[in-house]
């Protein structure tokens, strides 16, 4: 037992450190040139973009939300039994659980392995790192923004009356029941399918249809109007694709061609893994590991 013990205690320290020395890594990395271009769009562009989205979004608060009132009871039980299911992969601990304790299990697990060994667990523990941060801070931004402007849920609006209560915004109220805009449960969705999808491309479409059919519980379900929504998955698909400028500036995960191109790098898949433990071309083998 006293060895178990230590061994956790060991496994424990080891992770703590891991995450310090991966965090002082990422600060101090310096950026490199050429700079990782995530929009080809010019400035110009790029603001005519996010005022398209506003534009969007406040349309939605004007022209949909409305109609949603009471669309739980509108729709048949199996429908709604159907989003009840879905809607519980937006919750963040479904996802940063699992995302967390890979990552501390990589970095605990480092320093007992040899020099080939650490490198691709220090390759693993990058991009897991990536998800997390990309996740947990798309998901932390949208739970402080949506505490602070109050918006009612389309039930607490019923409670509240008046033709124009879904528009009434109770600033610092911090109240469950007034945290309706942006969704966290989409945010945590497309931040996923995002995170996720620059690191796997050929999963983007079923991870992207995946995070709209989250969305869409919270407004089946009535916890959320449809300009929620589409609020919380602008916020958490910009937040994470400024994550992976920050990283692609670093060259961690992410490689940058010359003209700005962002890439993940080739990982420790199974595939490359396999060619690690051969004994026939260890030199190719950790060049891999290493990229």
């Amino acid at each position: 037992m006293t060895r178990l013990a230590d061994r956790i205690g060991a496994d424990a320290t080891a992770a703590v450190q891991g995450l310090w020395q991966g965090w002082r890594y990422l600060r101090g990395r310096p950026l490199r040139t050429p700079r990782p271009r995530i929009w080809s769009a010019g400035g110009l562009e790029l603001l005519a973009l996010a005022i398209l989205a506003g534009s969007m979004i406040a349309a939605s608060m004007i022209l949909l939300d409305p109609l949603t009132a009471g669309i739980r009871m509108r729709m048949p039980l199996s429908v709604v039994h159907f989003f009840e299911r879905i809607t519980a992969l937006g919750l963040g601990g479904v996802v940063l659980w699992p995302v967390g304790l890979a990552l501390l299990a990589v970095l605990a697990v480092k320093p007992r392995l040899d020099d080939m060994g650490r490198r691709v667990a220090a390759a693993l523990a990058a991009r897991i790192g990536f998800l997390f941060v990309s996740i947990a801070g798309a998901g932390l931004l949208v739970l402080v923004v949506k505490y602070l402007l109050g918006r009612p849920r389309p039930y607490a609006a019923v409670q509240l009356g008046g033709e124009n209560a879904h528009l009434v915004f109770d600033w610092l109220a911090l109240k469950a029941n007034f945290a309706s805009f942006p969704s966290g449960h989409s945010s945590i969705a497309f931040a996923t399918a995002v995170a996720f999808g620059v690191l796997f491309p050929r999963a983007r479409v079923p991870l992207i249809l995946l995070a709209f059919l989250v969305a869409s519980s919270r407004v089946v379900l009535g916890s959320h109007y449809p300009s929620d929504v589409l609020a919380g998955g602008v916020v958490a698909s910009v937040f994470v694709l400024l994550t992976v400028k920050a990283f692609a500036a670093r060259r961690i995960v992410f490689s940058v061609s010359a003209d700005g191109t962002i890439s993940p790098m080739p990982g420790p898949s199974p595939r490359r893994l396999a060619r690690l433990m051969a004994p026939a071309a260890p030199e190719r083998a950790l060049d891999e590991a290493r990229s």
